[in-house]
């Protein structure tokens, strides 16, 4: 099978052409010198607007998993990759004899604020986003759902890192906060001791991924790769990162540096406040740093997985590998 991928040299790219190493992965990127080499994928030179034509006629299946992750960039900027690269994609699918379907990749996050159990389905837009991010991919999962072309969503929770030594390849908003947290530098979160929080390994993102691309077509399905009920709840997680804290730092040990307070929506607003007129740089960097994670704490919700059919990996194995790396890369 000839799969043309998108979002090669991304975070989850490697980890989905790895998976599919039984298949012919046409690789599409700026700058194919630079992209990573493995002996069954074909680098093309091309972007989302200008798509490699060459290879048109060829393919089977599309995977399009390249976006603009920032948390922080402007709706406007972010709907310029993924709205308009993604209308891009369906329109260069069009006419394409062999292809199959068309793999579209999003976010667990195009809930917005929605609280209570996420399905596997199209989703209403929601009342509010936490981020622009969440809105522009939610437009983008609209384009999808109202084309004519065989297609399919597959929705990601956060993905942490890898599973194996804990690295990722583009740090976000949560190894930022994983960091803070070490240098006790976070005093509150907001949420509920109860609310989940979803977090997956690389290796399982790219096996729902690439498993979903060579399944067989099931139109307009929406496939949820994330921990579901076996995700951790906010409490255990910050209860198992004091353990793995307390090994590696006397402070954390004898208790110089505690956990951050559990507090609601109110309280923080006001930490963020009296941050904001402290003119403190350094905590006005923590809350940018973890302002576009931190919120989404405040609804809680369990993402249905029944369409997955991978199972999650230890939450407690994968936090205690990624904190580890990202305490390791920084120190």
């Amino acid at each position: 099978m000839k799969i043309l991928l998108t979002g090669y040299t991304g975070n989850l790219g490697p980890a989905i052409a790895r998976e599919l190493s039984e298949h012919e992965v046409i690789a599409c990127v700026r700058n194919p010198e630079a992209a990573p080499k493995m002996g069954h994928v074909r680098l093309v030179q091309g972007t989302l607007m200008e798509l490699p034509r060459s290879v048109a006629g060829e393919i089977e299946v599309i995977i399009h998993a390249a976006a603009n992750t920032s948390f922080v960039t402007p709706l406007d900027d972010l709907r310029i990759t993924n709205v308009e690269g993604t209308r891009s994609i369906l329109e260069f699918s069009r006419a394409r004899p062999r292809l199959e379907k068309i793999i579209h990749v999003s976010t667990a996050c195009v809930c917005g604020k929605q609280s209570g159990s996420v399905p596997e389905a199209r989703l209403p837009k929601p009342a509010s986003f936490v981020n622009a991010y969440e809105e522009s991919k939610w437009e983008a999962e609209e384009l999808v759902f109202n084309s004519d072309l065989p297609t399919e969503v597959i929705r990601l929770s956060i993905v942490a890192g890898s599973e194996t030594d804990g690295s990722v390849r583009r740090t976000g908003a949560l190894h930022h906060t994983l960091y803070w947290l070490w240098k006790g530098l976070i005093p509150m979160m907001p949420g509920s001791p109860d609310s989940l929080v979803d977090l997956i390994s690389t290796e399982h993102a790219a096996q729902v991924v690439a498993g979903r691309a060579v399944a067989g077509l099931q139109p307009k399905q929406v496939t949820h790769g994330c921990a579901g009920e076996a995700a951790p709840r906010l409490g255990e997680l910050l209860d198992h990162l004091t353990t793995i804290f307390s090994k590696r730092s006397p402070a954390w040990e004898r208790g110089s540096i505690t956990p951050p307070m559990i507090v609601d929506a109110a309280t923080f607003a006001l930490f963020e406040e009296t941050v904001a007129q402290s003119g403190d740089l350094l905590f006005r960097r923590i809350c940018q740093d973890s302002r576009s994670f931190l919120p989404g704490l405040l609804h809680p919700r369990q993402y249905e997985t029944t369409n997955s059919g991978t199972p999650a990996t230890d939450w407690r194995h994968l936090a205690e590998l990624v904190t580890g790396h990202v305490i390791d890369s920084r120190s």
